[in-house]
């Protein structure tokens, strides 16, 4: 069994320590192969990466380009390099947190087999208010299953670095969906085509929120916004089989940008902990 790893990167000199440290700690029961997909990262990334080559039994495997090609490209040309039966994500100023993170996903993968990707419960750091937060878990399992109906509602994943696919659906996977900006969000979505995900309980991940980072440098309001047109372009993508649900999302975004003066403070609740909330509020 082979599981690549995709690190993304891009000026993640500050943090890329702990985070591949984080990699290399895994005890896993498969061939490990890191793909590095920096994205011409101007600050020295790469070089301190190549430092940890030689301390470890996991391949590593170099992605070039000459230009910065963005960050929707940037995974597109890693999904494209995986060759494995699985295939996790970290971003380059994430971390994982316990050696079993990767086992953790492929023996509840390997369990369920007409589940095509599995997603964790993570610690969220705010790095820029000194804070952090976990969701928290109601079921009496260690995992639930989720549809793409639910993810219409409102994103439930919140971190790309929680992921763990099947590789077979990463080497087939539709190149439309790069002509469109994805993420966690979009990608659980469309993997959902294939078999409800996996939420798994156990907090694996650590996801770090500062002000560089590509959705949290946002502030709030462009935020709701951007999220609203997410969903007329999703909402499309997925010939409008989701539209009761999007629409839902929607409106509840557009309560919290015009609606009720209550609410002004709260958009910061598009957090998949307000999304959880809310979507227990509507199927109960």
């Amino acid at each position: 069994m082979k599981i690549n790893v995709i690190l993304i990167t891009y000026n993640h000199a500050a943090y890329i320590r702990q985070t591949l440290e984080s990699i290399l700690m895994q005890e896993v029961s498969a061939d490990v192969e890191i793909i590095i997909a920096d994205d011409c990262s101007p600050d020295n990334t790469v070089d301190i990466i190549k430092e940890y080559e030689n301390k470890t039994n996991f391949s590593f495997t170099y992605l070039q380009h000459a230009h910065n090609l963005g960050y929707v490209r940037n995974y597109q040309q890693a999904f494209n390099a995986c060759t494995g039966d699985y295939v996790a994500i970290m971003e380059g100023d994430d971390y994982w947190i316990s050696p079993n993170h990767l086992q953790n996903h492929i023996d509840h993968l390997e369990g369920h087999l007409n589940s095509p990707m599995s997603y964790n419960r993570h610690l969220r750091l705010f790095v820029d208010q000194g804070k952090e937060e976990i969701f928290d878990w109601i079921s009496e399992n260690d995992y639930e299953l989720i549809t793409t109906e639910q993810l219409a509602l409102g994103n439930r994943i919140g971190n790309l670095s929680c992921c763990v696919f099947r590789g077979k659906y990463m080497k087939g996977i539709d190149s439309h969906l790069f002509d469109m900006e994805i993420a966690d969000w979009m990608l659980g979505m469309y993997m959902g085509q294939f078999g409800p995900l996996m939420y798994l309980k156990e907090v694996t991940t650590a996801y770090r929120i500062h002000d560089n980072g590509q959705w949290s440098k946002m502030d709030e309001r462009s935020q709701c916004i951007r999220v609203i047109e997410l969903i007329n372009e999703y909402d499309k993508y997925f010939n409008y089989k989701y539209t009761e649900a999007f629409t839902k999302h929607k409106r509840r975004l557009e309560v919290l940008l015009y609606g009720d003066k209550s609410l002004k403070g709260r958009l910061k609740s598009l957090t998949p902990s307000f999304i959880r909330s809310m979507y227990r509020k509507i199927v109960n």
